[in-house]
């Protein structure tokens, strides 16, 4: 225990450093936008590295991250796009989750090899196509033609809105997930395990559904959980073109506009964000892993 908060203490360290840093050299970038419009004498910021970063921290713990350029509080600018990101992240991961864990047992119970390479076929040609031609594709199929859903914007705990968006990013975790899946569940069904209990007359589709399902469950939680966490930080060119107001828009936002103190804040939150449930899905891993050894 002791470990990791000081772990977590020295990342902490090394992340205020880089987010303060490059908030200050955003700031010193500015005056590079007036090279073109015949001004010359453009004030900048003259601080030094340790007084930059003391104002950061003051910022963080004393004034709610400072305020962004349009006036508004930087926490409270987070806090109201953080509902809708947590939406976007749960539907992409149970979207993907479901399709991921449903086809790979699928392939399993039927024993169809023409099944599994579809699949498999499927998830690689996810994973190697931009993740914003899939976007445009739903926003032509479902929206364009079909007219189901909306092309983009959010409404507070509507599901309507985050469809076309969720199953952007879900597909990504489907391929990811299903290309792990495939081969893991194949191997389980060959195992001497599995085989015991055929030969006790256990139904296939119980060994399917439980034992197979269980074995596999806990790695791919792990993967679940990291890409939780990648979600939750945001993605910004999915949130972009469905105009949707999450963190990964704002990040964008923060950037293109050198928003530096709502820049630096979403530094921290994303990183602070993606270490602790990266160091959840490690301890989740030992847990697992401790856990089988252990098993008689």
């Amino acid at each position: 225990m002791k470990s990791e908060v000081f772990r977590f203490l020295y990342f902490l360290l090394l992340l205020s450093m880089i987010s303060s840093f490059v908030s200050e050299f955003h700031t010193k970038d500015k005056s590079y936008l007036y090279a073109d419009s015949g001004i010359s004498n453009v004030e900048t910021s003259k601080k030094n590295t340790l007084t930059s970063y003391i104002e950061f921290w003051k910022r963080l713990l004393l004034e709610d991250g400072g305020k962004t350029q349009n006036g508004e509080s930087v926490y409270g600018h987070i806090s109201n796009r953080f509902f809708a990101t947590t939406h976007l992240a749960v539907f992409s991961i149970l979207f993907g989750a479901t399709f991921a864990f449903g086809l790979a047992l699928l392939t399993i119970y039927f024993r169809s090899d023409k099944l599994y390479v579809f699949v498999e076929s499927i998830s690689n040609f996810i994973l190697s196509t931009p993740v914003f031609i899939v976007a445009i594709l739903l926003l032509i199929v479902f929206f364009y033609k079909l007219e189901w859903f909306p092309p983009g914007g959010y409404e507070t705990g509507s599901t309507y809105f985050i469809v076309l968006p969720g199953i952007t990013l879900g597909s990504r975790i489907f391929a990811r997930l299903s290309l792990y899946l495939l081969p893991e569940v194949r191997k389980e069904s060959k195992s001497k395990y599995v085989q015991l209990l055929l030969t006790r007359s256990y139904p296939w589709s119980y060994i399917v559904r439980v034992e197979i399902f269980l074995k596999v469950l806990p790695v791919s939680l792990i993967l679940l959980v990291l890409d939780f966490g990648s979600l939750l930080s945001g993605a910004m060119v999915v949130e972009e073109i469905f105009f949707f107001p999450g963190i990964g828009k704002s990040l964008y936002y923060s950037i293109k506009s050198m928003d530096t103190y709502l820049l630096s804040t979403l530094l921290m939150y994303s990183g602070i964000l993606f270490y602790s449930l990266n160091r959840l899905g490690y301890h989740l891993q030992n847990y697992f892993s401790g856990e089988y050894r252990n098993a008689p």
